[in-house]
């Protein structure tokens, strides 16, 4: 028996979660004084919680070593090996130092099973549909060790872009601080579009004039840079800002022959990161 895992910075959720074959490890968040769990969404974000974000109100707060042993060891006790995808690790607070280090104790707990992190080098659905791919690889195969190797094949294959709205927040954020330092002054209107390489490395790729045409600029990164754009399954993610990632979504269409394009909802977990309003997608690389 294997379990496959992401967490919520994957953005998948709920029912999609469930018939991928996917498990939701913690992702906590810092609201005032409290601390939550964030699990997804029960209802569209309110107005008041884009606020809050706007606001520096939520906080990611760091998951340490011995929590994350916590959480795993229930299922390997009962007999599961485990995988866990996460987003580049060098996006996490520590550089994901205390979850690598969880992962070593683990395997010294548990010797007879099978304990694998994988870093995706990506984030948001680029984690996801790896670990839905790999999940759908051992329902086929029932080969852990084969399905590992396949996703860590596949992991470095994937690059996210995504313009944000918020140059103030990207500034200020101690994970994208390098990035929005590339944008000097904080231009009027300027909005930066990041990326996350193949290396799982956060860099300012482009800016833009405006929000919507940054919008626009992400199919032309895509087409540029995507391998067999006609055939693909695209999830835009989009906080705040639906409007602009339906209008997206119909640029996509007219290129996509065979699959479908999807619109998902980010998670609270992202927009710590990036700030109250973008629009993000995640391609295969040529």
């Amino acid at each position: 028996m294997a379990k496959f895992f992401v967490d919520a910075f994957a953005d998948m959720f709920g029912e999609e979660l469930a018939s991928n074959g996917l498990t939701l490890a913690p992702s906590k968040l810092n609201i005032g004084n409290k601390t939550i769990n964030f699990e997804g969404w029960k209802k569209q974000p309110t107005t008041k919680i884009y606020e809050d974000i706007e606001n520096g109100k939520y906080k990611l707060e760091h998951i340490k070593q011995e929590e994350w042993v916590d959480f795993f060891t229930p299922f390997l006790r009962d007999g599961e090996d485990i995988a866990f995808f996460t987003i580049s690790l060098k996006l996490f607070i520590d550089g994901g130092t205390d979850l690598r280090s969880a992962f070593s104790t683990l395997a010294r707990n548990f010797p007879e099973r099978k304990i694998c992190l994988i870093d995706t080098l990506t984030v948001s659905r680029g984690v996801s549909e790896i670990a839905a791919l790999a999940s759908l690889v051992f329902k086929k195969e029932k080969d852990f060790e084969k399905t590992i190797q396949f996703a860590t094949e596949l992991a470095g294959n994937f690059v996210s872009v995504f313009v944000v709205n918020d140059f103030k927040h990207l500034s200020t954020n101690k994970i994208l601080k390098n990035a929005g330092q590339q944008l000097t002054g904080g231009l009027l209107n300027v909005k930066p579009i990041i990326s996350i390489d193949n290396n799982g490395n956060f860099k300012l790729l482009d800016k833009s004039r405006g929000f919507k045409m940054g919008v626009k600029k992400l199919f032309d990164i895509v087409k540029a840079n995507g391998k067999n754009i006609a055939d693909y399954t695209f999830s835009i993610v989009q906080f705040n800002a639906e409007t602009e990632a339906e209008e997206l979504k119909n640029t996509f269409l007219k290129s996509v022959e065979k699959n479908d394009v999807r619109v998902v909802q980010s998670s609270l977990c992202n927009a710590c990161i990036v700030g109250n309003k973008f629009v993000a997608i995640t391609f295969h690389a040529a």
